[in-house]
């Protein structure tokens, strides 16, 4: 997928003015809406949608995020100091940046793209999220090589009220 080679090319990038960081932004938004529009279409299978992918969570300090204070210093809403190793699927994770109120490319100073942090408008009040770029890049790869040459199989789920697509790498698993 090209999204995830434009991502790794920009690993190394030591300068970002803002014309930069907001194409890789918009990259890694479109890459997403890309992401989950393959899942919702069923050319991804729901284990592509449900495989889970570490991240870091930072928790609330209680102040409410709203439009006025959205650039304030993230120290001011989150306490970066404490962080909770979690995880989260595939399909959350593109939902999260699709619906992101809150969205900051992580960079070391002067350095290479580390990764994104993200809140939703529905966590935003809850918890900031962080992923790895590698982990971006990751899951774009998955997306873009599809599952065309597995063994798939439905089955209908009452509390979906849908059928629920499953993709086999191995045929004996079935």
């Amino acid at each position: 997928m090209k999204f995830a080679s434009s991502l790794r090319k920009r690993a190394n990038q030591k300068r970002w003015t803002d014309p930069s960081l907001c194409r890789c932004e918009q990259l890694i938004m479109v890459g997403f809406f890309y992401v989950r529009k393959l899942i919702d279409s069923r050319k991804l299978s729901r284990d592509f949608a449900d495989r889970q992918i570490k991240l870091t969570a930072y928790p609330s300090t209680g102040k409410h995020v709203h439009l006025m204070n959205v650039h304030h210093d993230l120290d001011e809403f989150f306490d970066m100091g404490t962080h909770q190793q979690k995880t989260a699927k595939i399909e959350q994770i593109a939902n999260q940046v699709i619906h992101s109120y809150i969205f900051y490319l992580v960079t070391e100073e002067s350095g290479p793209l580390q990764g994104i942090i993200v809140a939703s408008d529905v966590v935003r009040d809850r918890e900031l999220l962080e992923f790895s770029l590698s982990d971006v890049i990751k899951i774009f790869e998955l997306a873009g090589k599809g599952e065309d040459d597995k063994a798939i199989t439905l089955r209908y789920d009452d509390k979906r009220q849908d059928y629920v697509m499953r993709i086999f790498r191995d045929a004996k698993r079935r």
